[in-house]
């Protein structure tokens, strides 16, 4: 199975995201991949969070915002 992977600048620094699913992406932003997950709130509102506490961090926000704007300006 291919994973497609993009990368985005933050912090100035480029940071490897790869898809993982509709809505998962593990991102290389230190050391220990991070794997963050965008969720809608019953309103719409993307909230980005880790995928594996399920609860939204600085770096979450941050990283999840890069990839939305990566997202959407590709599609």
């Amino acid at each position: 199975m291919n994973n497609p992977q993009f990368s985005v600048l933050y912090n100035g620094q480029p940071v490897a995201v790869t898809l993982l699913s509709d809505d998962r992406y593990l991102v290389q932003v230190s050391y220990k991949p991070l794997e963050i997950q965008m969720k809608r709130s019953v309103d719409g509102k993307e909230e980005w969070v880790e995928a594996e506490t399920q609860q939204p961090t600085f770096l979450t926000t941050e990283i999840g915002k890069l990839v939305a704007d990566r997202l959407y300006s590709v599609r």
